[in-house]
């Protein structure tokens, strides 16, 4: 045990102890850990454990406080069985308990070194005790898993990643479904996915992941397990298990790795059955600020400046999927404690801000954006954000909002900067007043990075040396090309940046040459490919 630690926390059991570290400091609260001890009542789990299945400790976190109870090392998981050798444990027992030992040499791997029974059932059957190791959770099922997967090795219901307490009830019916399903979207969490695709075909249903905005196959099943699959999925986001001619939308929390994901569900009736889209809104593990989200120092003062205004109208431009919620929810934190009334209306609401009141749009209740903004006038606010302008009728109440001494914030389906005037007037806001309140705009797209260890440098050829030179900048003496390996999957990309272009009230260069000029820029660093970027250059 550390030294450190006072007389009185030495009279504690190691599991009090360690309450009492999370607690000073500020790990968890007081609520969390009242929670905890309630669900943890009457089973056979412990308080630390429950807290991180309720998502308030991260699989990490919870083996370091582990660690400094016990003293104990932590370590990466073992990735293969001893060569003949068999497990001194069986299967069943290490997946219930969470441990793995594979050898009479040791060590002993466990997921919580305060459960006594593991060490207890290896001493009896070695008649020895062996060197305990911790593993955090997570690295203890993908090792459980990877070696043991033809010994029906998924997660028990008790066990089950997505095992909130709302959950519990439903998940006796169909034990390995709720574990399959649980298995996808913990693989998908840990690859960084964006989504989850549940196709039905004719004779098959596929699971596919969207991976730096691609998607990728991951598994194809059979057809007679999709009914199965899709009612779980229902199941966690609340929808109507009886319904299969209509579409439906739900969400739901989940936690998965001892982190808390947010997700947001899509179900649509198809000729092959039902279709189910799963979105991962992966909270931040910190704060979310604008300097952590990839733009230019520029761009980032600038919208700074755009937050310190205290009206007008702020947007932000780009295709699905290319961040603009992202980054105006990073606004949104900038803004907190500074004694502003901020609202927001959106379609769905995709992360819960404890300093915003977010309202969201409902067909059922006829709430809709304009209707929420005429209300919001009404309720003293300093800042508004509109989930998207989408119609008429709401970007002129966002205008109005704007010029009547509001800070209004809000995404645009546009091309690019040059576009988001032009589009707000096609939907019938009057030029002056639009150049009255518009303070500037963002356009931004996500574009992926090429694979460190295995890009490959070339020469630029004529056309690409031209293509620098046309828009003012110099060309590199080497550019990179895709070429695939095993650390990226062979897909030659890994991860995604952003690219921006800040206008400054109406003002605007040439189409999207903001955002190709900050493309061409990555290019000669390194970080893309032409390949990826062709779409921008016309």
């Amino acid at each position: 045990m550390d030294g450190s630690f006072s007389s009185e926390q030495e009279l504690m059991s190691p599991e009090e102890t360690a309450v009492s570290l999370l607690l000073s400091e500020q790990s968890i609260s007081t609520e969390d850990l009242e929670q905890a001890t309630s669900l943890s009542n009457g089973s056979d789990k412990s308080v630390l454990v429950t807290l991180n299945q309720m998502g308030v400790l991260s699989d990490r976190r919870l083996a370091e406080v582990f660690a400094q109870v016990t003293g104990f090392e932590i370590v990466a998981p073992p990735e293969h069985l001893p060569v003949d050798e068999a497990p001194v444990l069986s299967p069943e027992f290490m997946r219930t308990s969470k441990c793995l030992c594979l050898s009479g040499t040791g060590p002993l791997y466990l997921v919580n070194p305060l459960d006594l029974r593991p060490a207890q059932a290896t001493e009896f059957v070695l008649g020895r005790q062996l060197e305990p190791k911790i593993l955090p959770a997570g690295d203890w099922l993908r090792s459980y898993q990877a070696l043991f997967s033809n010994e029906g090795g998924m997660l028990d219901v008790a066990d089950d990643p997505l095992g909130l307490e709302s959950d519990l009830a439903d998940q006796d019916r169909d034990a390995p479904i709720v574990r399959q399903v649980a298995t996808w979207l913990a693989e998908a969490a840990d690859l960084g996915a964006s989504d989850v695709h549940f196709d039905a075909r004719r004779n098959a249903f596929e699971i596919q992941y969207r991976l730096d905005g691609v998607l990728r196959p991951i598994a194809t099943q059979s057809k007679s397990i999709a009914a199965a699959v899709i009612a779980r999925i229902k199941v966690l986001s609340d929808l109507d298990l009886g319904e299969r001619n209509k579409s439906q939308d739900g969400r739901a929390t989940i936690v998965v790795r001892g982190r808390k994901l947010d997700v947001r569900v899509s179900i649509i009736p198809t000729i092959d059955g039902e279709s189910a889209v799963i979105r991962l809104l992966d909270r931040p593990g910190g704060v979310l600020t604008l300097d952590r989200l990839g733009f230019s120092s520029d761009v980032t003062s600038d919208l700074e400046a755009i937050l310190r205004q205290r009206h007008g109208l702020f947007v932000v431009a780009g295709p699905t999927g290319s961040g603009k919620t992202t980054t105006l929810y990073a606004c949104l934190e900038t803004l907190k404690g500074k004694g502003l009334k901020i609202l927001s209306v959106e379609d769905p609401v995709e992360y819960h801000f404890e300093h915003v009141n977010q309202v969201q749009v409902s067909e059922k209740a006829g709430r809709d954006f304009a209707g929420a903004l005429r209300s919001f006038l009404r309720h003293d606010p300093d800042v508004i954000l509109v989930g998207e302008i989408r119609d008429s009728e709401t970007a002129q109440t966002a205008v109005q909002a704007a010029l009547s001494g509001h800070l209004v914030l809000a995404t645009l389906h546009a091309i690019d900067t040059a576009r988001v005037r032009t589009r707000l007037i096609d939907m019938g806001v009057e030029p002056f007043r639009l150049d009255a309140c518009l303070m500037g705009s963002l356009a931004q797209r996500l574009v992926r990075l090429l694979c460190s260890d295995c890009k490959t440098p070339i020469e630029p050829s004529t056309e690409q040396s031209a293509i620098f030179e046309r828009f003012g900048l110099p060309t590199p003496s080497q550019v990179f090309s895709p070429s695939g390996c095993s650390t990226c999957h062979h897909e030659a990309y890994a991860g995604r940046s952003v690219l921006s272009d800040f206008a400054r009230g109406n003002s605007a260069g040439q189409v999207e040459d903001g955002l190709v000029i900050d493309a061409l820029k990555m290019v000669a660093c390194g970080e893309t490919s032409f390949h990826e970027i062709s779409g921008l250059i016309s």
